[in-house]
């Protein structure tokens, strides 16, 4: 009761062929498999791919020759243009002793010139914040986002350096969320500079 003519059948064989070479398939290597002569195509299992996120997305396609020459403690390597520029109030901040793998200089507020971030990495600023001094000065961080809420694309890494944090990280989630700020939460602060070191990357 087949009615099919078996020239139509190697057409559309040939035509199958031809799309897989158009969409750079492999080609068919003339191995037969089974009776009757019909080509089996053997295809090796694709290799699972990388995930790609938020911090390793830009690595990636980043070509080695612009990766940073890093120095520690703000020495300026290589490449100046990825260097994290940090306000001077942050010296005393134990993050930069973990900061590693990437450049980094100290900036000050001038005459006209006011600095309201803590880091700037590539023109974005960051605020950082620990729990236990949000638990002493809680009016703190509002005062430090408001000059720097319009500016949108912003971040704060808040450490979780002690414990019944919960309610305290609604709030400032909630914050976050209305003065259009990215929050990272880090349990130490090696975790704070590997953030940061990502950003940059």
């Amino acid at each position: 009761m087949n009615n099919t003519d078996p020239t139509s059948f190697q057409s559309i064989l040939a035509g199958v062929k031809r799309l897989r070479e158009k969409e750079g398939g492999r080609e068919d290597n003339g191995d037969r498999k089974g009776t009757g002569g019909t080509p089996s195509v053997v295809e090796k299992p694709e290799k699972p791919e990388k995930v790609i996120n938020a911090f390793n997305q830009q690595a990636r396609s980043r070509p080695i020759a612009d990766r940073a020459e890093t120095g520690p403690k703000g020495q300026v390597g290589v490449n100046v243009g990825k260097t994290i520029l940090v306000n001077t109030t942050q010296k005393e901040n134990p993050l930069l002793n973990h900061l590693k793998n990437t450049n980094w200089r100290y900036v000050s507020s001038a005459k006209g010139t006011k600095v309201y971030y803590d880091y700037l990495i590539k023109k974005r600023s960051v605020l950082f914040l620990t729990l236990t001094y949000h638990k002493l000065y809680a009016d703190y961080i509002g005062r430090r986002m408001q000059p720097l809420q319009n500016n949108g694309d912003n971040i704060l890494i808040f450490v979780v350096d002690d414990n019944n944090s919960e309610d305290i990280l609604k709030d400032i989630t909630k914050m976050c969320m209305f003065k259009g700020f990215t929050l990272l939460l880090a349990f130490n602060f090696e975790q704070a500079a590997r953030y940061i070191e990502y950003l940059n990357s």
